[in-house]
């Protein structure tokens, strides 16, 4: 397989942000980091700092890398219709509040905000950039289906809401450099780096703080487990299927098989408050699913660079 995962640095990798997820947990037990101060990081990385690691990625991009990304978006849009169907007949049964959050979570992982330091640190550049290109479907699915789990979307505020949104901005802004690359001032790319650089510890600090807010004790319960097991082992289970039959190339099979294995996303919570779904459910799931995560995603990223 092209780009080998080492292994040794993954483990590092992982070992590196669960560190840092316990420092975000003892800085939230201990009020440094407040609800108020969460709010505020969780806007600055979601309008900043992941829209600048995407636009790092795409000035670092490899001209010849066109015919991938337009592939791996195929991909990306034929698994967000596949988790919609999922989603659509699988929780039919379940009581409404606790229904939206398993839809949602179904349909809405944590890629972006785990998801691209993850794969960066496995796959390099070349895996960013695709996994940014990944993301524009995900990030409109989550704008429009996943949002109408919680509340009636509007569809003339939501066109304009995802097309405005900093990180669809942000890609379409690199597809035009890449279509019409022009040279950029070192300072403007150093800047855009800079704060690229500061979006792992910062995310890292942001799950921590969401995971200090529950008792550990009373995460596991069936529907929990149920979600988790979903998300994190039948959908890449289902994925890597299909990527091996559509036969797409190593990278973009392992950047999608490694982003649809992501945890619940932690916007399922906020949701949820929001427009009273289950927020206790929301937040027990976002919480074991990560756990989990931590061990479940080096187990994928082996699977893949053994079968791929």
């Amino acid at each position: 397989m092209e780009n080998m995962i080492d292994m040794e640095n993954l483990l590092e990798m992982q070992a590196m942000m669960f560190c840092m997820v316990l420092i975000g947990m003892f800085l939230a037990k201990r009020n440094i980091i407040t609800q108020a101060a969460r709010k505020s990081l969780t806007d600055i990385t979601i309008n900043l700092l992941i829209p600048c690691n995407m636009l790092s990625a795409f000035f670092q991009a490899d001209h010849g890398m066109m015919g991938q990304m337009i592939q791996v978006m195929l991909v990306s849009l034929g698994i967000q219709i596949l988790q919609y169907v999922l989603s659509k007949v699988l929780f039919r049964k379940e009581e409404p509040g606790m229904r939206s959050v398993m839809r949602y979570g179904t349909m809405v992982s944590n890629a972006g905000f785990l998801g691209n330091p993850m794969v960066e640190g496995m796959y390099g550049a070349q895996g960013l950039l695709l996994a940014s290109v990944f993301l524009v479907p995900v990030r409109l699915f989550y704008w429009t289906v996943g949002l109408a789990c919680f509340v009636k979307v509007d569809k003339k505020n939501v066109i304009k809401t995802t097309l405005t949104h900093p990180c669809i901005l942000s890609v379409l802004i690199g597809l035009l450099y890449m279509f019409f690359p022009i040279p950029l001032p070192a300072f403007f790319t150093r800047t855009i780096s800079s704060f690229s650089s500061a979006m792992t510890p910062v995310t890292m600090l942001l799950i921590g703080a969401i995971l200090a807010e529950v008792e550990l004790r009373t995460i596991f319960n069936k529907e929990t487990i149920y979600l988790s097991v979903l998300r994190l082992a039948v959908l890449p289970a289902l994925v890597l299927l299909g990527v091996c039959l559509a036969g797409v190339t190593p990278l973009i099979a392992s950047v999608s098989v490694v982003l649809i294995a992501m945890p619940v996303a932690t916007t399922t919570t906020i949701l949820a408050a929001r427009y009273g779904g289950d927020y206790q459910f929301a937040t027990k799931a976002v919480v074991l699913s990560t756990i989990l995560s931590l061990f479940t995603i080096p187990v994928w990223s082996l699977i893949v660079e053994h079968i791929l």
